[in-house]
């Protein structure tokens, strides 16, 4: 159900390149995803897509670490997509 939020987030995982890892392993609504947009929840680690190609020295300089994950919301229901972050936020 579409209740009118979308949006763009990006949050840093204290767990570093493992819990970036792990929390895309675990959320079932946002699909992985090497770049962002669309209709649907997407999510995506910039340092293994979009900035693959920098040294780790490069990607910290840029504010990329290995534990940032960026989220592009889409159109399912908010509360659907807070339950599914949190229950693969708990596994971390």
């Amino acid at each position: 159900m579409f209740d009118g939020f979308g949006g763009m987030l990006s949050f840093e995982l204290a767990g570093g390149e493992n819990a970036a890892r792990r929390l895309e392993e675990a959320v079932t609504i946002p699909i992985v995803a090497p770049s962002l947009g669309g209709v649907e929840s997407l999510v995506t680690r910039p340092a293994a897509t979009s900035h693959a190609g920098l040294t780790p020295a490069e990607r910290l300089e840029v504010g990329v670490s290995d534990g940032l994950i960026r989220m592009s919301v889409g159109i399912e229901g908010t509360q659907d997509l807070l339950a599914d972050l949190g229950q693969a936020l708990d596994k971390l």
